[in-house]
C-alpha cells in the first residue's frame, strides 16, 4: 500500500487508518444494536366525565384555566402573580437546577465523541553515575549522563457505543432534565397558589376588620349610653359592665385581625421576592373582595396530564427504564480505540525527524466474564426500581383524581354553605337593628340588645370566613387540576 509523508515523517496508510476504518464500519453496522428495554408511555383509564381535548390541536389549553387567577377580576392579584413568577427566589432557584440537569446531560453525551488531549514535556534529565550498569559504553566511550528532553503529543480515546450503554445514559439524563423542569413547574404552581390564598386571606380579613370596626362603634355608643343612664340614676352598674365587656371583646378581636393583615402582607411580599414593607402602601387599602368565578364546566384530560407531579412521576419511571438498558449494556463488550502521537527528542531540530516519531493506534475490548453475578444483580435491581416507578406513576394518577373530585365536592359544598350563611347574616343584622330601636324606645331590655349585637357580629364574621374559605377552595380546585404554570413556559 502507498505511503504519504509529512516532511521527513512517513505513515503507512494501512497501519494508520485501519483502526479508524474498522471503528467507522462497526459503528455504522452495529450502532443501532441498543440492548435493554425502551420506554413506552403508560396509558391510564379515566372516568367518563373526563373528556379528551380537541385532537386537532394537541396544545389546546383553555385560557380560563391556564390563567385562572384572572377569573377573579382583581388587577392587584394579577400583578402579584406576575411579580411572583418573575422574582420569587424559589422559582428562580429551580431554573438553575434545570441548567444543572442540562449540563449533566451534556457531560454524558460527550462520551459519544473522541476525547482529544494535547500534552507537552520539556526539561533536563540526569542519570546516576554511581551504578555500575547505569552507563553503557559505546566504542569504549562513556555516554553523557546529562540529557535534554523535548516532547509533545496528542492523545485520543473513542468509545464505540455498540450496545447502547451511552445512549441509555444520555436518555436517562434527558429524563432527569425533564424531572427538573417538572419540579420547577410544581414550585411555580405552589407559589401561585400561596399568592392567591394569602391574597384572599388579606382581602377577607380587611373586610372582617371593617365589620368589627362598625360593631365597635355601636358597642361604644351602648357603653356611653349605659354610663349616662347610670349617672342619671336610671341605669345600673350591671349594664355598664356588660357594655364594657362587649366593647373590650370586640377591640381584642380587632387587634387579632390587624395582626393577621400585617402577616398576610409580609407573606405576599416574600412570595413576590420583595423586602417586607415595600408593598404595604399598595395592599393596606381595603378593596372589594375578589369575585368567585364559576367552577370549570368540563374536566379535560389534558389538565390531569399537565399536573407537574404526574408528569414528574412519569419521567421518573422513564428514567428508571433507561437505567435498565444501561445495566444490560454493561453485560456486553466495551470497545475503546486509543490513539496517541508523542514524538520525543533532545533538540528542536530532531523533534520532527523520522526517528523521533512515536505513535500507537489500538483497539481495546473488555468483556465481564465472572463477577459473581454482580451485573445480573444490577439488572434485577434496575428492573425492580422501574416497576416501583411504574406503580408510583399510576398511584399518582389515582391521587390526582381523588384530589380533583374532593376539590369539586368541597367547592360545591362551600357554595351552598356561603349562600345559607348570607341569609343568616341578613336576618341577624335585621334582628340587631330592631332590638336597638326597641331599646331606644324603652320597650326592650339592654340584655336583648347585647345578645343580638353579638349574634349579628358572629353571623357576619362567620359568613365572611366562609366566603374566604370558598375563595380558597376555588384556588385548591385549580391547583388540583394542575393548571397555571403553563402561562410562563
Amino acid at each position: 500500500m502507498e505511503s504519504f509523508s509529512a516532511g521527513k515523517i512517513k505513515f503507512w496508510n494501512r497501519a494508520f487508518f485501519a483502526p479508524l476504518i474498522l471503528a467507522f464500519v462497526m459503528t455504522t453496522l452495529l450502532g443501532a444494536c441498543s440492548v435493554g428495554p425502551h420506554y413506552h408511555p403508560e396509558h391510564a383509564f379515566l372516568p367518563a366525565h373526563y373528556h379528551e381535548d380537541d385532537a386537532r390541536d394537541p396544545d389546546f389549553r383553555p385560557q380560563e384555566l391556564v390563567q385562572w387567577w384572572q377569573q377573579f377580576h382583581d388587577p392587584i392579584l394579577d400583578r402579584l402573580v406576575s411579580l411572583a413568577f418573575d422574582y420569587n427566589h424559589d422559582i428562580r432557584a429551580t431554573a438553575q437546577r434545570v441548567l444543572i440537569a442540562h449540563a449533566l446531560r451534556d457531560i454524558e453525551a460527550s462520551q459519544w465523541y473522541p476525547q482529544i488531549d494535547f500534552s507537552s514535556l520539556n526539561g533536563d534529565l540526569m542519570k546516576s553515575t554511581s551504578l555500575s550498569n547505569s552507563m553503557p559504553h559505546v566504542d569504549d566511550l562513556p555516554r553523557d549522563p546529562h540529557a535534554s528532553l523535548l516532547s509533545y503529543g496528542f492523545g485520543a480515546s473513542w468509545q464505540i457505543d455498540l450496545f447502547g450503554r451511552i445512549r441509555h445514559q444520555v436518555d436517562a439524563r434527558d429524563r432527569a432534565v425533564e424531572q427538573a423542569q417538572e419540579n420547577r413547574h410544581a414550585i411555580m404552581l405552589t407559589v401561585l397558589a400561596e399568592v392567591a390564598r394569602n391574597y384572599m386571606t388579606l382581602r377577607g380579613t380587611q373586610h372582617r376588620l371593617d365589620i368589627i370596626n362598625q360593631h365597635i362603634v355601636t358597642a361604644g355608643h351602648l357603653y356611653d349610653r349605659a354610663i349616662r343612664l347610670q349617672q342619671a340614676g336610671v341605669g345600673n352598674t350591671l349594664h355598664v359592665a356588660q357594655t364594657a365587656s362587649l366593647l373590650h371583646t370586640q377591640q381584642s378581636q380587632r387587634a387579632a385581625l390587624c395582626k393577621t393583615i400585617s402577616q398576610s402582607i409580609h407573606t405576599l411580599e416574600i412570595l413576590v421576592g420583595h423586602i417586607p414593607g415595600t408593598l404595604r402602601a399598595e395592599l393596606i387599602t381595603t378593596v372589594p373582595l375578589p369575585r368567585v368565578p364559576p367552577a370549570p364546566r368540563t374536566l379535560p384530560v389534558r389538565l390531569l396530564r399537565h399536573r407537574p407531579d404526574i408528569r414528574r412521576a412519569e419521567r421518573i419511571y422513564a428514567q428508571a427504564t433507561d437505567d435498565i438498558g444501561t445495566e444490560v449494556a454493561g453485560m456486553y463488550p466495551n470497545i475503546v480505540i486509543p490513539l496517541t502521537y508523542t514524538p520525543n527528542a533532545s533538540t528542536v531540530s530532531q523533534l520532527f525527524a523520522a526517528g523521533a516519531q512515536a505513535w500507537q493506534a489500538l483497539a481495546m475490548t473488555s468483556l465481564p466474564l465472572g463477577h459473581g453475578g454482580q451485573q445480573q444483580a444490577r439488572v434485577r435491581s434496575a428492573q425492580a426500581i422501574a416497576e416501583a416507578g411504574r406503580l408510583h406513576y399510576h398511584q399518582q394518577i389515582l391521587t390526582a383524581l381523588r384530589e380533583v373530585e374532593d376539590a369539586i365536592v368541597a367547592w360545591n359544598g362551600k357554595k351552598t354553605h356561603v349562600h345559607l350563611l348570607h341569609q343568616a347574616a341578613l336576618q341577624s343584622r335585621l334582628a340587631n337593628l330592631r332590638s336597638r330601636r326597641l331599646y331606644e324606645a324603652g320597650i326592650s331590655d339592654l340584655l336583648n340588645v347585647l345578645e343580638t349585637e353579638q349574634s349579628a357580629l358572629r353571623a357576619e364574621d362567620t359568613e365572611l370566613c366562609a366566603h374566604i374559605d370558598w375563595l380558597h377552595r376555588t384556588v385548591d380546585l385549580h391547583v388540583a387540576l394542575g393548571s397555571g404554570w403553563e402561562s410562563r413556559i
